[in-house]
């Protein structure tokens, strides 16, 4: 930093005014009315099932965002998990049993 910065006096910025907690003045905000008739009637079954409604239909509505992996992507991701699988699991029996065999020809000899 040069000299000439360090000479400069820090520019403060007045403190924010805190939020107040008093009403603003205005009147109250309205209740929302209860939803119509033909509303209810157009809700799908999930959301008719008193305990499961809500949360089931936001589960319903993720899965909707989701982007899925096509056919071909889930088949060649799903072969390439089970060729890395078996490729792992064939080098631990390995070396599993070479440490076998060493343990046998030269420990418990």
């Amino acid at each position: 930093m040069s000299r000439a910065l360090r000479r400069q006096p820090l520019v403060r910025k007045p403190p924010a005014k805190s939020p107040s907690f008093r009403p603003s003045g205005g009147q109250r905000p309205q209740k929302q009315q209860a939803a119509a008739p033909e509303v209810k009637a157009r809700r799908t079954l999930i959301e008719r099932i008193p305990v499961l409604g809500g949360p089931a239909q936001d589960i319903v509505n993720e899965l909707k965002k989701v982007s899925w992996p096509t056919r071909e992507e889930t088949t060649r991701l799903t072969v390439a998990v089970i060729a890395v699988t078996v490729t792992i699991g064939l080098l631990l029996g390995g070396v599993d049993m070479g440490f076998n065999w060493v343990a046998d020809n030269t420990l418990l000899r």
